[in-house]
């Protein structure tokens, strides 16, 4: 069954990344089926009640942090959230916080944000549309450190 979930998981990423370079969008299923898989992963190593008080500080951190680019993009940027920050990226930012545990999230968060930059800095002179695939970025982020991780083991991503 671990295979199984191992390989839904990496098609459900290859599957982010190709659309969200090629449309700019990420079918909502993709999304669900990811949430599903990667949020499972934690669930079998985790008991019931540290992975819901886990996943509850995780959507508090990511809540505060929705408010804060919210509040930026309106005084700032001076546009809406949803035309600075897409829905896609949002929900994947949801999948992400519902599938480790509060440390994991919070440094995996970070350097997928990180590695998306700096990504997107090398790309973007030969993307066609000038907009940050940010979803597909982080998928790629988090398809090669499942990728590297499942075949080399070099740590446990649920451990707490």
């Amino acid at each position: 069954m671990l295979f199984l979930l191992k390989i839904s998981c990496l098609f459900c990423l290859m599957a982010i990344i190709v659309q969200d370079f090629r449309e700019r969008k990420v079918y909502l299923f993709l999304l669900i089926g990811l949430a599903i898989v990667m949020s499972l992963f934690y669930y079998l190593k985790s008991d019931t009640q540290l992975y819901f008080s886990n996943i509850s500080i995780n959507l508090t951190v990511l809540l505060m942090l929705m408010g804060i680019l919210f509040l930026y993009s309106k005084f700032k940027l001076k546009q809406a959230l949803n035309t600075a920050l897409g829905l896609g990226d949002i929900l994947f930012f949801i999948v992400i916080a519902i599938s480790f545990p509060i440390a994991t999230f919070l440094v995996l968060f970070f350097c997928s944000l990180l590695f998306s930059l700096i990504l997107f800095l090398f790309l973007k002179p030969k993307l066609l549309k000038k907009s940050v695939p940010l979803a597909g970025l982080q998928a790629l982020f988090f398809l090669l450190i499942f990728s590297f991780n499942w075949m080399f083991h070099f740590t446990d991503l649920y451990a707490f």
